[in-house]
């Protein structure tokens, strides 16, 4: 059996039509012998029939086989995991430290890595940013003669759950950023 016996797919009928198509629309066929050809690949059942309707034409473009698409899968963005233990570390020793704990790590594993680096920094700032709040709070609070006291409470509860994140976050792979942080240190 030759490739010209093979029975045609609806894929490369389309083809076929688009390449006629495209003939047309350079000049290379009339108005009569695209309409001719055109009905001559919708019936087309074989090869010898399909490549019969650009006879006379400059080439056969219609390939005797259906190539699959292929497309190169994307690479996984992978994050080093080095560092990831170290930096949720940092995270969480805002917990029992508030911001001493992250300057340690930024101190000392920071200079060595990179990703623990960046990771200490951000919450070294985060928990720069919460002292600082605090103590705002509590001038206002003073001078409000205790009428804003009760958001520390509120306070307290964000950069609770915010710290755990953190850490989560960095445990997990991801690259966490604190909302409302003030970058302070780079």
């Amino acid at each position: 059996m030759s490739t010209s016996d093979l029975l045609v797919t609806p894929a490369q009928r389309d083809r076929a039509v688009e390449i006629l198509q495209e003939m047309y629309a350079d000049g290379r066929l009339d108005h009569g012998e695209f309409d001719t050809r055109i009905e001559l690949a919708l019936k087309a059942r074989t090869r010898a029939e399909l490549n019969g309707t650009f006879n006379g034409l400059v080439s056969r473009p219609v390939p005797t086989y259906a190539p699959a698409a292929f497309t190169r899968p994307t690479q996984l963005q992978r994050r080093p995991s080095s560092g990831r233990g170290m930096g949720t570390i940092a995270h969480w020793l805002g917990y029992p430290t508030f911001f001493v704990g992250p300057a340690l790590v930024v101190a000392t594993a920071g200079k060595e890595n990179p990703v623990v680096r960046k990771h200490a920094v951000e919450a070294l700032n985060f928990q720069l940013t919460t002292v600082m709040v605090f103590a705002l709070l509590g001038i206002v609070t003073g001078v409000t003669e205790g009428f804003t006291g009760f958001l520390f409470p509120i306070v307290g509860l964000f950069w609770f759950v915010l710290t755990g994140l953190g850490g989560l976050a960095t445990a997990l792979g991801s690259d966490f950023r604190y909302p409302f942080t003030l970058r302070l240190m780079r």
